[in-house]
């Protein structure tokens, strides 16, 4: 078998994967139909702003709390309780839609629900992949998972883009709604607690096994004392602050002006909801061109790769700040979704394999954060900005600084120091048994 494929051999993590792709699916429907009810509704860039916003700042508030939790008790069923939520924000936010009584309000509030979700759902799904595929296929397996994203945004992309310019977005944000049952759905056909959730003997922390299967991981405190734990984890490591530093100053001055004014450039220039849908089915295959590329390409310094390949992100503000062709700023979004994917599997891959087990979700969520912590500011922001100084200035600002951007890290020396893990013939970690899915072998510091 491909080695990129031989994650899927492992039943439990095969499971896993068929759920999140059909939630992926859902997921690449609603940005695009939420911004383009917002427009029909007031048609205000501003009201796009806080929108957008709303999805975002759940984040800031409740990672923390969703990564202690995403270690304290089984993933699995956190991640199942989120989908759930997810289901329901989105279930009724559909209906409104299709009712014709949504009013931004109630759009505002449904989105910060659903972003609640994601906020206890994202940390713990990257400490169950470890859980499930073993140290042994995490590449891999972080591969197959953007792949399978942007796969399946190739499809949802053009079905978003015809749902919504034939029949409205409410349809786009049912099926949405749907696919959170069928994520539930597989994780409920996960073991209760999976083996490499469980703390080893001598480890830190001790395992209780409750009712229902639940295990918390109780070693001194609760929540709060958890967060803690995993602050200090983070602050061990100076490599993990700077790449943060540089995702956070991405989000805010490239990447949020980019999702609050992409649309409304495509909504007054470029024809509409089709041509965004277009760009962004160019994003979703170079996003499936980078996770084939992450699967594979092991780089001896990941961290500085990743902040090098955010070059790619700043021919498409810039082009959109003409506007350029469609044909242009398609092979811009394809650039784009081609440094996301291999930024997010490098990252992902050097947190899990550098973090011990017992923290990765903590980390995560710290990371997390840290990183988006001023992407809803920059969301705020990009609609007033733009109407004060219009938005070719905003965008053409937003292209410059991707590149200032990445020359100041790049000068800084902890981003040299992290090397890569290299495929050795006999690896350490066997990882899971390929037929059920299970492993005994203790998580090591790495650190």
């Amino acid at each position: 078998m491909c080695a990129i494929f031989s994650p899927l051999a492992i039943r439990d993590f095969r499971r896993y994967y068929l759920g999140q792709t059909a939630s992926a699916f859902g997921d690449s429907l609603t940005p695009l139909a939420i911004a383009f009810a917002v427009l029909h509704l007031t048609g205000s860039l501003v009201d796009l702003g806080i929108v957008v916003l709303s999805t975002r700042l759940p984040v800031i508030v409740l990672t923390l709390v969703g990564g202690a939790a995403g270690d304290r008790f089984a993933r699995r069923t956190v991640m199942l309780l989120a989908d759930l939520v997810r289901f329901g924000a989105h279930g009724v936010t559909a209906v409104l839609l299709l009712t014709g009584t949504a009013q931004i309000w109630t759009l505002v509030v449904l989105q910060l629900v659903a972003g609640a979700g994601s906020a206890f759902f994202n940390p713990a799904a990257v400490g169950l992949v470890g859980s499930l595929a073993g140290k042994k296929h995490l590449q891999a397996a972080n591969s197959l998972v953007s792949i399978s994203r942007s796969a399946a945004s190739i499809l949802a992309l053009g079905a978003a883009g015809a749902l919504v310019a034939l029949v409205g977005p409410g349809w786009a944000v049912l099926i949405d709604a749907l696919t959170f049952l069928v994520s539930a759905a597989f994780l409920a056909l996960l073991p209760r607690v999976p083996a490499r959730e469980r703390p080893q003997s001598g480890s830190d922390e001790r395992s209780h096994s409750g009712r229902g299967g639940r295990s918390q991981w109780v070693g001194g405190g609760g929540l709060v004392a958890s967060i803690g734990d995993g602050l200090v984890e983070v602050r061990k490591r100076p490599w993990l602050w700077v790449w943060v530093i540089h995702v956070a100053l991405a989000n805010v001055i490239v990447v949020s002006p980019i999702l609050v004014l992409g649309p409304y450039v495509a909504d007054r220039e470029l024809g509409g909801a089709p041509a965004w849908s277009a760009i962004g089915i160019a994003y979703a295959v170079g996003g499936l061109a980078g996770g084939l590329l992450g699967a594979r390409w092991r780089p001896a310094r990941p961290i500085v790769a990743a902040v090098l390949f955010f070059l790619l992100m700043a021919p498409l503000p810039a082009l959109l700040a003409l506007p350029a062709d469609l044909w242009l700023l398609a092979l811009a979004g394809a650039a784009a979704g081609m440094q996301l994917v291999v930024h997010n599997v490098l990252q992902t891959t050097v947190v899990q394999q550098n973090v011990p087990e017992q923290y990765v979700a903590r980390v995560t969520s710290v990371v997390m954060v840290g990183s988006l912590v001023a992407a809803p500011l920059g969301m705020g922001l990009a609609g007033p900005v733009a109407a004060a100084l219009g938005t070719r200035p905003v965008l053409v600002g937003c292209a410059a600084f991707a590149i200032l951007l990445t020359a100041a890290v790049l000068l800084v020396p902890a981003v040299w120091r992290v090397r890569g893990h290299r495929r050795r013939p006999t690896a350490p970690d066997p990882g899971p048994d390929l037929a059920s899915g299970s492993s005994s072998d203790p998580a090591r510091r790495l650190s």
